[in-house]
């Protein structure tokens, strides 16, 4: 809340502390010449605020600066934070609001920049923003970084830090910079008056800011900073001390904001606790704010007084009930007040839902406890629960407050939106046409939509057209650029239906710059995956890989339920680039999204991506999966369209020719993007085979190569390649010849056509017998240097299995892997891992025999491969005392994700291996012995033994580190166990000298 006649602290560079530590080393960091972008991301308490703030005052110029709130993470509330930092800097004037959030920003951005070119930005709190806002954030930044930009806070979650450093673009300084260094903490003690004798105390501390504050302010070093912070309190006066605990519900503190809240703090209050070393930020005007470590520690003691907390939350609800509804919601969710929880939800939901805010509403809701809550209140609970992933759960609110008719417009929509998920184009129009018939016209805008999309899906394509046009006009005609992009996205689907490719692509071009004027990002990625579609059929490769970069890198992060999509996209790009490998495991992401997100409408699309990767590579038993289940889901939906093509395509590779015909000749009938023209260049080399082609056929071929993109075509050159050959012969320069030479097409059985000759370019490159198995830390195999991909996790362990024992009769195999089931479709399962496994290892390592042979009664891996697997030779450096070495293979759990018993059995065996080699090591003492010993405490964080052999060997040359040690396995075993430190091990460490208290 900003009173009367005061700027708001949030955009106040805070004051200097009393006896605050120049820190003169890190300011000259700060300040180096080149460094555009700084990040400080540490832990509380290290001084973040405080070395920002000392940078800021020292350059007397112009800057901007913004200490974000808990608030900021909505965006309505972050943009009023930005203005209000712009209209300080600007002489109290900023741009008005604009008609979107990224319009906003970039009006701001463009204000800023037009006085001040190169200026200093200071981000306080980063931890603070959310998605949302972080990316306004960004995007505010982009102008700006011709100037000084240093970011401090907890956590950057919400910023792309990693894709700035990866970029080289940040500079990013964490807890072992920001320490006090020894001579910064002899003068911190020093300026504090501090008795000599307290240095050697807080050595424990590592530097750490805070706690050497509150040490020297006369608490007991006993290292636990909560423990610090009470006993810093209780050297207060009982009149003040006692009423501390009401002040844990303002983030911020100031006279005039206690007195409104009716809190009954003695005068000078604020005075008397910063002379007592409390960690206060002054902000200015009488403006502080206390360290977050303070505040928790009052709420912890303000919840043991249920009826004041209530009553304290309550009222801070009331009071920023107009200024932050957001935050007042949070505390009335404290106060557990039903009806003013209730009031203010139903300013924030709508507020969040318009926004898209749908991560944050969600997150919203989960902390607040409303019994029995109304109707409204579990819409938009269903509503968040749909978009951020928990489909079933908000379904099932949604159909339960359907089927007792107290649905209003944005249930109907969403239910809409479900049904158009699941490809329930029916449904959709049902429900639609429902909703629009009970809510006024201005509630069910989306609605229409919807009902236009259904009718294009259910054939009546131009009522649906007629539609979206006229809704697109109508927009236009408002000045409604989202409207207008809205209808044009919905219509482009029509367009696509009828096969009016060019004004589908003028479309989506219209949309597309619509939004990406208005910066709506997260409304463009549908558009952004059409036209990398349409640049992959034109050709430009790597002008799609950059739309569909960009398209799901929104997506990931604002919009999953289009994740699915654009990772098909990818596929389709990475086919094109010949990354076989890459292109399955972005069908497989792409699947585990549908099946997470009940896409069902998308799913026979990713089957059938599947079915033709493993068609190509001749995996016929995974194809025939692909095909059968995308098959089963398409007559499920009533959608026969996409048959004929795959079908035609599963015929040939079966070398049924006349099964092939008919359906590449039903498929050139059929709209598509690509299946006709590609069904057509089939029927030609059908035509091929039965006789001479002349330059008329040349001259089709390559009309149609400018219909799809010969880079289009990898998953056709083995078919098409004597196409080519013959094409080219004609017209040496036809795109056709581009196929060949790219892959040799495999040999045809005798009983159908002859296999065209293979040319010497063609021939397989040579195959490699190593084969490297990895179980420490990760399951993964390479022939050579090509992974393996293991599809079936199954697969994987048998090949563990195989490669650790040697060989086994099926009977032994399943006894360990199915704990000795003998039931037959667990047989069925184990036969069919074994199948996949030797075609895993076929396909990349391009071995000619089978790797995984049976001679009637063991299985086992062939002979001339060469199995290496890192278990075993963990086992042997062991054996042979070369303990580091075997330290370097052991990346951490073995065997992941396998739980077997005799998994379990194997990490054990290994794990105790690794322990056992490490504490017999630490007998030899020197830096070899303490290397294993921290390596073995890292992999096993609550091992007593180790972590004792390594308290011990530290302790009398490191006793600093010693403690330090003692403090991680306190943690670790705390954190994963929920145990304390065994009592004898304690009195074991104090017995020799480890300063514990």
């Amino acid at each position: 809340m900003s009173l009367p006649g005061l700027s708001h602290p949030s955009v106040l560079v805070p004051r200097p502390l009393r006896t605050e530590l120049g820190r003169y080393p890190l300011l000259s960091r700060l300040s180096t010449p080149g460094i555009g972008r700084l990040a400080l991301l540490a832990p509380s308490g290290y001084g973040k605020t405080t070395l920002l703030a000392q940078h800021a005052r020292a350059l007397e110029r112009p800057l901007l600066w913004l200490s974000l709130t808990v608030s900021d993470s909505e965006v309505e509330f972050f943009l009023s934070s930005l203005r209000r930092a712009v209209s300080l800097l600007l002489g109290g004037s900023a741009p008005e609001r604009e008609a979107t959030p990224e319009r906003t920003v970039d009006a701001l951005a463009t204000a800023v920049l037009e006085r001040h070119a190169d200026l200093p930005v200071y981000i306080d709190r980063t931890e603070l923003l959310s998605r949302p806002t972080g990316q306004l954030l960004t995007l505010f930044l982009e102008p700006l970084w011709a100037s000084r930009v240093i970011f401090s806070g907890v956590a950057m979650d919400a910023l792309p830090l990693a894709r700035w450093t990866a970029a080289g673009e940040v500079t990013v300084l964490g807890s072992a910079d920001l320490a006090f260094s020894g001579p910064e903490t002899d003068a911190f003690l020093q300026a504090r008056d501090a008795p000599a004798e307290l240095r050697a105390t807080v050595t424990p501390l590592e530097g750490w800011p805070a706690g050497v504050s509150l040490a020297a302010s006369g608490a007991q070093t006993t290292f636990e900073p909560a423990d610090l912070m009470r006993e810093a309190l209780n050297v207060l006066p009982a009149s003040l001390r006692d009423l501390l605990p009401d002040l844990s519900v303002l983030s911020e503190w100031h006279d005039d904001v206690v007195q409104a809240l009716g809190l009954q703090l003695p005068a000078g209050w604020l005075d008397s606790l910063r002379r007592a070393g409390l960690p206060l930020t002054p902000l200015g005007r009488g403006w502080f704010r206390p360290h977050g470590l303070l505040l928790s520690t009052l709420d912890a003691e303000l919840r043991r007084h249920a009826a004041r907390f209530r009553d304290l939350h309550a009222r801070q609800a009331r009071r920023l009930a107009d200024s932050d509804p957001l935050r007042a919601l949070h505390h009335a969710g404290q106060a557990r007040e039903l009806p003013l929880i209730l009031e203010l939800a139903a300013t924030v939901l709508p507020r969040l839902k318009d926004g898209r805010e749908f991560a944050l509403m969600h997150a919203t809701l989960q902390t607040l406890d409303v019994p029995d809550p109304p109707p409204w209140w579990r819409e938009y609970r269903a509503v968040a629960r749909l978009e951020v992933g928990e489909v079933a759960a908000g379904e099932q609110e949604l159909r339960d407050l359907h089927a007792q008719g107290l649905t209003t417009a944005l249930g109907f929509t969403a239910l809409t939106l479900l049904a158009t998920r699941r490809g329930d184009a029916r449904e959709q129009l049902r429900l639609a046409e429902l909703g629009l018939a009970l809510f006024p016209p201005d509630e069910t805008r989306s609605l229409a939509l919807q009902r236009a999309v259904a009718l294009i899906s259910l054939g009546q394509v131009h009522e649906g057209l007629d539609v979206c046009e006229a809704a697109a006009a109508q927009a236009r005609q408002r000045n409604g650029p989202l409207e207008e992009a809205a209808a044009l996205t919905m219509g482009q689907y029509a367009y696509q239906m009828l096969g009016r490719w060019d004004e589908r692509r003028r479309a989506v071009e219209r949309a597309d710059a619509l939004l990406e004027e208005q910066r709506q990002q997260v409304r463009r990625v549908p558009l952004l995956n059409i036209l990398a579609d349409e640049a992959l059929y034109a050709g430009d490769t790597a002008g799609a890989a950059r739309s569909v970069a960009q398209a799901l890198r929104i997506a990931e992060s604002q919009n999953p339920v289009m994740v699915a999509q654009v990772l098909l996209s990818r596929a389709q790009i990475e086919v094109a680039d010949r990354d076989l490998n890459g292109a399955a495991g972005s069908v497989q992401q792409a699947l585990d999204c549908i099946r997470r997100m009940d896409l069902t409408v998308l799913e026979p699309f990713a089957l059938l991506a599947r079915f033709e990767l493993c068609t190509y590579l001749g995996q016929a038993d995974a194809a025939e999966e692909a095909f059968g289940q995308a098959a089963a889901r398409l007559a499920a939906q009533g959608s026969q369209s996409l048959l004929p093509f795959y079908a035609a395509l599963r015929a040939w590779a079966q070398q049924d020719w006349e099964a092939a015909r008919q359906g590449f000749l039903e498929a050139t009938h059929r709209i598509s993007r690509s299946h006709p023209a590609r069904a057509e260049l089939y029927l030609m080399e059908l035509r091929r085979r039965e006789g001479p082609l002349g330059p008329a056929d040349a001259d089709r071929a390559r009309e149609l190569c400018r219909t799809v993109a010969v880079t289009t075509l990898t998953l056709d050159e083995h078919a098409l390649a004597p196409l080519a050959r013959a094409l080219t012969d004609l017209q040496p320069d036809h795109p056709l010849s581009a196929l060949l030479g790219r892959a040799a097409p495999p040999p045809l059985p005798a009983s159908g056509p002859p296999a065209p000759e293979r040319h010497a370019a063609e021939r397989p490159a040579a195959v490699t017998a190593a084969l490297h198995v990895r179980v420490l830390g990760a399951l993964g195999a390479a022939a050579g240097d090509r992974p393996v991909r293991l599809t079936l996790a199954k697969s994987a362990e048998v090949l563990v299995w195989l490669a650790w024992h040697g060989a086994g009769s099926s009977a032994e195999i399943m006894n360990d892997l199915w704990s000795g089931s003998r039931e037959r479709r667990h047989h069925e399962y184990f036969r069919v891992a074994v199948r996949k496994l030797r075609a895993s290892l076929v396909q990349a390592a391009g071995w000619s025999f089978d790797p995984v042979p049976y001679d009637g009664q063991r299985y086992r891996l062939h002979p001339d491969v060469q199995v290496r697997l890192d278990a075993r030779t963990f086992v042997t450096l062991i054996g042979e005392g070369r303990v580091e070495e075997a330290l370097a293979l052991y990346l951490g759990e073995p065997l992941p994700g396998l739980e077997g018993d005799w998994a379990q059995d194997l990490r054990e065996q290994l794990r105790s291996a690794m322990l056992a080699a490490v504490l017999d090591a630490a007998n030899t003492p020197g830096e070899a012995a303490l290397a294993g010993l921290r390596r073995a405490a890292q992999l096993e964080p609550t091992d007593e033994a180790v972590n004792l052999a390594l308290i011990e060997a530290l302790l009398p040359d490191r006793p600093r580190d010693a403690l330090g040690a003692f403090r991680t396995y306190a943690r670790h075993l705390r954190a994963q166990l929920d145990e304390d430190v065994p009592g004898a091990v304690v009195r074991r460490l104090k017995a020799r000298g480890l300063p514990l208290t």
